[in-house]
């Protein structure tokens, strides 16, 4: 090999090293950026389905990851899990059968910020059943200074472009954040403007981000406008999916929705959350309702 074509592998070997390091480092960046707007919520929910005469009750307990959207602490989640009318929509195009009624009521509610011991109490504030998201809001913060998403500084996202989200392991791993890559494999306009996404990031209700760490938008499902005729591929490809615990990778279902889009619906659910934190403070205050005192026997004449 002469000197010349020994200095091009040369340089071309270490451009690539060089680009990894970068690479390596900007995703770093990014985890560090992100990690601390990312929480975990604990959800106890009761799921009530009747059907006709008939019902059933069952508790079953969710371990959710959530985005910080503001100061006060209102957390975003996906609104799946107390939506089974949105899961039926996605699986199968249909609204639920008629005659059943399908329920499900979050008893309790716990939010844990970072890899903290501490779980505060928090209660679902508001749902929205277009874009799939919930609003859940923390009580009793205190003093207490969180890092909210910027949803105001939003880029678009271009076919072929790598995106990067960041969630949390669960608590036996200490909470310890970790990223997940995707490609943006295409983009559709209706029902509303969304990107499809190859590759592992599957946390439905978390931010999307470039790999410079401009916000693109936030994972979640796009109901599709008219069931088609030919059958439903994309609702079973999801279901498959979500049963076998994989990602998002293809169609299915589940798209990266604009910021743009989300951030009217955020300072909707924060008046909503102030309303209702007002009103179960008031209920707080008041003292307990008197049990009923059964009526004294009238006395005898005499």
């Amino acid at each position: 090999m002469n000197k010349w074509l020994w200095a091009v592998v040369v340089s071309l070997m270490m451009f690539g090293v060089s680009h990894a390091q970068n690479e390596a480092a900007g995703i770093q960046a990014v985890v560090e950026k992100v990690a601390p707007s990312i929480a975990t919520v604990k959800v106890v929910l009761k799921t009530t389905v009747k059907m006709g005469s008939e019902s059933m009750e069952e508790e079953s307990k969710l371990s959710l990851q959530g985005v910080v959207v503001t100061s006060d602490g209102l957390i975003m989640v996906s609104n799946s899990p107390f939506s089974p009318r949105r899961i039926m929509e996605i699986l199968s195009g249909e609204s639920m059968p008629a005659g059943m009624d399908y329920k499900m009521t979050p008893t309790s509610i716990k939010v844990i910020f970072g890899n903290e011991d501490k779980e505060y109490d928090a209660f679902l504030a508001a749902t929205d059943a277009r874009l799939d998201l919930a609003f859940i809001k923390v009580e009793g913060l205190g003093e207490r200074q969180l890092t909210p998403l910027d949803l105001g500084s939003a880029v678009d996202a271009k076919l072929g472009q790598q995106v990067i989200a960041v969630s949390r392991l669960t608590k036996g791993y200490d909470y310890a954040p970790y990223f997940a890559l995707g490609q943006v494999c295409g983009e559709i306009a209706k029902p509303r403007r969304a990107w499809m996404l190859l590759g592992d990031i599957f946390q439905l209700g978390l931010p999307v981000f470039t790999l410079n760490g401009d916000l693109v938008g936030v994972l979640t499902t796009v109901a599709p406008e008219t069931k088609d005729e030919g059958g439903d591929t994309m609702g079973f490809t999801l279901f498959m999916r979500l049963l076998s615990g994989g990602g998002s990778s293809g169609t299915g279902g589940v798209f990266i929705i604009p910021a743009q889009q989300v951030k009217p619906l955020v300072e909707q659910a924060s008046r909503r959350a102030t309303e209702l934190a007002a009103e179960r403070a008031r209920r707080k205050q008041e003292p307990p309702a008197k049990p009923n005192t059964p009526a004294q026997p009238a006395k005898p004449k005499k």
